[in-house]
């Protein structure tokens, strides 16, 4: 598992699994917007899918919302007044104090990008999923994702890292 620097910019980063062709922002791009995987996922989660939307509007709506997000992190990152914070919050809803490498989520309708906060406008993107229902233990592919996020957590935390100083040295190590 790797730590990868999306934009070269030193504020957002994606891990990079063992046995994956791309880092995690890629490789949910890439699905999101990948008609067979889109195909594939909401017939299987077809029973979630709201009722007042057709699997093309679904469809759609998703491969749209990729391309939003990806804009919008691009904007972000070229921006010296735009903070990653404009796009992930805490996600716990309930969390009303930031946290040591604070489980973090951004959203687009049903999309979810998930992130570790290292620090004020420094993000390191987990995974992410299509989110129908309303808790992520509801359904196994988010219930993963949630997995994922502790197991970069703790991966960081048993690297030392508890902070930009840290996670940049750590960086720097390899």
């Amino acid at each position: 598992m790797k730590i990868i620097d999306i934009f070269a910019n030193e504020k957002l980063y994606a891990f990079h699994y063992d046995g994956e062709d791309d880092h995690e922002l890629d490789r949910l791009l890439n699905s999101w917007t990948e008609p067979e995987y889109l195909h594939k996922f909401l017939k299987g989660n077809a029973k979630d899918i709201p009722n007042n939307k057709s699997l093309n509007q679904i469809f759609n709506e998703i491969q749209d919302n990729a391309d939003e997000i990806e804009d919008l992190l691009i904007e972000i990152a070229e921006s010296n007044e735009r903070q990653f914070e404009e796009f992930f919050k805490a996600l716990d809803n309930n969390e009303y104090k930031v946290l040591e490498l604070s489980r973090q989520k951004g959203r687009k309708n049903y999309l979810r990008i998930y992130a570790l906060r290292i620090d004020k406008n420094c993000f390191v993107i987990t995974g992410g999923a299509i989110k129908f229902t309303h808790l992520m233990q509801a359904r196994k592919h988010t219930q993963q994702e949630l997995n994922k996020i502790e197991m970069c957590r703790n991966y960081l935390k048993e690297n030392g890292i508890i902070d930009a100083d840290s996670f940049y040295e750590f960086l720097n190590q390899d």
